[in-house]
């Protein structure tokens, strides 16, 4: 869902007025991706918790993401 949403504020026309928020926006995508595939990949079944921690890291990580480029994103559209 996070990947979604650049793409449909570039289709509605208003991406550019807070691009940098869409990109960290995008960015919380790209973390939750990487946090599911340490959830998926070896370091869960043949390190023990190593992916589980590294899974919980990157999903914290996207979070943070999404609330800063959802927070700036408010912020410069209300300028505007």
């Amino acid at each position: 869902m996070c990947l979604l949403v650049p793409v449909l504020a570039e289709y509605g026309k208003f991406r550019k007025t807070a691009e940098k928020a869409f990109n960290w926006i995008a960015g919380g995508g790209i973390s939750f991706i990487l946090a599911e595939a340490f959830g998926l990949s070896f370091w869960t079944t043949y390190a023990g918790q190593i992916g589980t921690w590294l899974q919980l890291l990157f999903e914290f990580i996207g979070w943070i993401f999404v609330l800063v480029g959802v927070l700036w994103a408010l912020t410069e559209m209300a300028k505007k």
